[in-house]
């Protein structure tokens, strides 16, 4: 059944597909001990984009950058503003600054979340690090 990913269920749709991100979930949880959960940011920056960084490093497409690809394309879709936020901050404004990895990326990328990497891209003024799209696709 499809979940359309908000601000508010976006830290429980990524523990849903992304199950190996249980324990440093967990381990997130105790560094924040006697404080409130780490939020939506803290999630994609602590917890999620360490292993996403971890599978660009070994030039491969693995199963978890199909899976991050297909779950940004379900955030960039959602319509919630939030959420998508998160995702442009933490991964996309991270991606634009590392050419390699997002010409990796690109090939499996959708439209949307394409349209939103180049969005931010442009609004840093950092589209030279864009793939050229002709000699991927």
């Amino acid at each position: 059944m499809y979940v359309p990913v908000t601000k508010e269920n976006l830290i429980e749709q990524l523990r849903v597909v992304f199950p190996e991100l249980e324990e440093p979930y967990k381990a997130e949880l105790q560094r924040w001990q006697g404080e409130q959960h780490p939020g939506n940011y803290d999630f994609l920056a602590f917890v999620f984009r360490p292993q996403f960084k971890k599978d660009l490093e070994t030039r491969v497409i693995t199963d978890f950058l199909r899976r991050s690809s297909a779950f940004f394309e379900r955030v960039c879709t959602s319509g919630d503003l939030e959420a998508i936020n998160v995702v442009w901050i933490k991964i996309f404004e991270w991606l634009i600054h590392r050419p390699k990895e997002l010409k990796q990326l690109w090939p499996i990328l959708g439209q949307a979340t394409r349209a939103m990497i180049e969005d931010a891209a442009q609004r840093w003024g950092v589209t030279n690090n864009l793939p050229n799209t002709r000699s991927v696709e």
